[in-house]
């Protein structure tokens, strides 16, 4: 089997870990320094952009060790947590409406 849409071989993970490694540090820099906004974001991006590409040659553990999950805008993350409360509120009442009826 060839994968000729795959020409370049998969990159080491020691490389993608430095390379994930010195972006986050250039971010930090970046931020303490008092950078454009867009130079950041630009930064930030290439910095997921690696770590995705580092998770998924590495079956879907990231840098930190723990499996990879896209990141999440604050508005997103709230959306997710109030779903997820919503859910478990609505078993909890489902359970205790269940164990009323039940004797």
């Amino acid at each position: 089997m060839s994968s000729e849409g795959n020409a370049v071989a998969a990159p080491d993970l020691e490389q993608l870990k430095t390379k994930v490694e010195a972006l986050a540090e250039k971010v930090v820099s970046l931020k303490s320094s008092g950078a454009d906004k867009d130079v950041i974001g630009a930064t930030v991006k290439e910095l997921v952009d690696s770590k995705r590409e580092y998770a998924n040659a590495n079956g879907g553990i990231g840098v930190d060790g723990k499996k990879w999950e896209e990141p999440m805008s604050k508005s997103e993350r709230k959306k997710k947590e109030k779903e997820e409360k919503k859910k478990k509120m609505e078993a909890e009442a489902a359970a205790a409406a269940g164990g009323a009826t039940n004797e």
